[in-house]
């Protein structure tokens, strides 16, 4: 490198610092931040988790129905009656549960259909309805299937193993009219 070069950079270098150097600006102490070093305090959860806790009947659902919406063979049913009504599920010969059915109640009817169209995107789920006012999405793949609806402030969530989405939407078409009465 030549001298010529040398001193060309160690200007730009300078007149590079100074640039930099006003960008900062000074930082006072009232302006610094604490680091946190325990996690931040979960939300509360909008839609409350739901568990099989009880061996019961489904109260909008019977077994024969199930089984012959297409979900499979039904060989248990268990519930959780934390929420109104029960969500409910459905238990398949191998023991693995096959279906489920929840119905939530949240704070608004525009809230309801946030939840469908994100649980549902419209990109990937065809529309779906079903008798009592109850309009929303349904999505299938090898994951099993999901029919979400809306209706006012009731959120009516059915989810099955079937890679199709029919089986679900006959139990969704079985119980949103028996949930408007």
């Amino acid at each position: 490198m030549t001298t010529r070069t040398a001193a060309a950079l160690a200007s730009a270098s300078v007149a590079l610092l100074a640039v930099l150097a006003g960008c900062g600006g000074t930082v006072s102490d009232q302006e610094t931040g604490t680091i946190r070093t325990e996690p931040l305090p979960a939300p509360e959860r909008e839609l409350p988790p739901v568990q099989p806790v009880a061996a019961a009947d489904c109260p909008y659902l019977s077994v024969a129905e199930a089984a012959e919406a297409g979900a499979a063979p039904v060989t248990e049913v268990r519930i959780d009656e934390s929420i109104d009504p029960a969500a409910c599920f459905f238990y398949g010969t191998d023991g693995s549960v096959i279906l489920t059915t929840t119905v939530y109640t949240v704070d608004s009817a525009e809230r309801a259909r946030e939840l469908v169209a994100e649980s549902a995107p419209e990109d990937t789920a065809e529309e779906a309805t079903a008798d009592g006012g109850w309009v929303g999405a349904r999505t299938g793949g090898a994951a099993g299937a999901l029919v979400v609806l809306s209706r006012g402030d009731q959120l009516l969530a059915v989810q099955t193993v079937n890679e199709e989405a029919g089986p679900a939407q006959q139990v969704a078409e079985l119980v949103g009219p028996r949930l408007a009465e």
